[in-house]
């Protein structure tokens, strides 16, 4: 917890992390990063998070499809639709799907959460920089 107490924000496997490691001292590594590298971090991070999102909504498009092929596949001319319905929804094939499109969904989010992090830490650095240029003028 920081001076504010709040708990200071980690992402796993970027820059801020690593910079921002126990062994590094507390916060001292997130205060090394200047703009430019909040920048890179954030266009990298964006980049990942566009790739992300693309692959949830492919999935999210692909649902009707699987659906009407494990119908078809089920569909012996015999069942009623609501038997049929049920029967696709319970095949292990679209539970199987559903797990790829809950998981593309989630590393999409967990993805654009950390670019939103990553803007929100560089407007907050910016500001600090340009507080710290008005007090310099003033001294």
């Amino acid at each position: 917890m920081d001076k504010s107490g709040q708990t200071p924000v980690k992402f796993q496997g970027d820059a801020l992390s690593q910079a921002s490691s126990p062994a590094a001292g507390a916060g001292a590594g997130a205060d090394r990063l200047g703009l430019e590298d909040i920048v890179h971090l954030a266009n990298k991070v964006g980049l990942e998070y566009v790739g992300a999102r693309k692959e949830a909504e492919r999935l999210e498009f692909m649902k009707n499809t699987i659906r009407a092929r494990i119908s078809i596949r089920l569909d012996d001319g015999s069942q009623t639709e609501a038997k049929l319905k049920r029967l696709m929804e319970t095949d292990s094939e679209y539970e199987e799907f559903l797990m790829k499109l809950v998981t593309a969904r989630a590393e999409s989010e967990k993805l654009r959460i950390r670019y939103e992090s990553y803007k929100n830490l560089f407007e907050a650095r910016r500001s600090l920089l340009s507080y710290q240029k008005a007090e310099m003028k003033l001294l």
